[in-house]
């Protein structure tokens, strides 16, 4: 397996499993990625296998690089229906580590597994076996369609040795995807305010 940075046209097909894969409130409009693409270190994977002497598209990663912090933002990730169950997340997940050597890790925004969720249940579970870690932080992740929605931050580290991060560092990492990343989200600024640290009820951006 290997990535292959996907063109316009390559990101056509995309954005059209991304609609069959994820819900749709959590999807940015097609010329928003597309601005991203041009415009910011934002990169659109395409996740590539040879067989029998064909190349196909398994999957595909949509990646924003904080350069300044030198982490990485890992917005979607996704195999291709035909080939789930071949234990393809893992490898990808491997693929994006050796991509960004200059990267401590990257952050996940995950959606808060409820119990009745077993999907979201499902996804904390693998990344955490994949060596994720919660953050002790209260976050929220704008969204296309409305201001925010509280979700989970976990980080999931590319280099030995990191088992936590220090609020500071957090909360720098998201003021820099706030400003960049999400910038053109509803009322992306104004959330900012909310999000501290966990046992901390002082807003860190009040």
């Amino acid at each position: 397996m290997y990535l292959f940075k996907a063109n316009q046209a390559n990101f056509c097909a995309v954005y059209e499993d991304m609609q069959k894969q994820f819900p749709y409130m959590e999807i940015k409009a097609k010329e928003t990625f597309l601005t991203l693409r041009r415009q910011t270190q934002y990169h659109i994977w395409l996740v590539k296998e040879n067989s029998q002497g064909k190349r196909r598209t398994v999957g595909y990663m949509l990646v924003w690089l904080d350069t300044l912090n030198r982490v990485a933002w890992l917005e979607y990730i996704a195999v291709l229906r035909p080939y789930h169950n071949r234990g393809l997340g893992g490898k990808m997940l491997r693929l994006l580590k050796e991509k960004y050597p200059g990267c401590k890790g990257c952050f996940l925004e995950l959606e808060k597994p409820m119990q009745e969720d077993k999907n979201a249940q499902r996804r904390v579970a693998f990344y955490t076996r994949k060596g994720a870690f919660a953050l002790n932080v209260q976050y929220f992740c704008p969204q296309p369609t409305k201001p925010s929605v509280e979700m989970d931050l976990y980080f999931l580290p590319f280099k030995q040795g990191i088992h936590s991060l220090p609020d500071h560092a957090v909360l720098g990492a998201i003021r820099q995807a706030y400003r960049t990343l999400h910038a053109r989200m509803p009322q992306a600024q104004k959330m900012l305010r909310y999000i501290k640290p966990l046992f901390n009820r002082k807003s860190v951006f009040s």
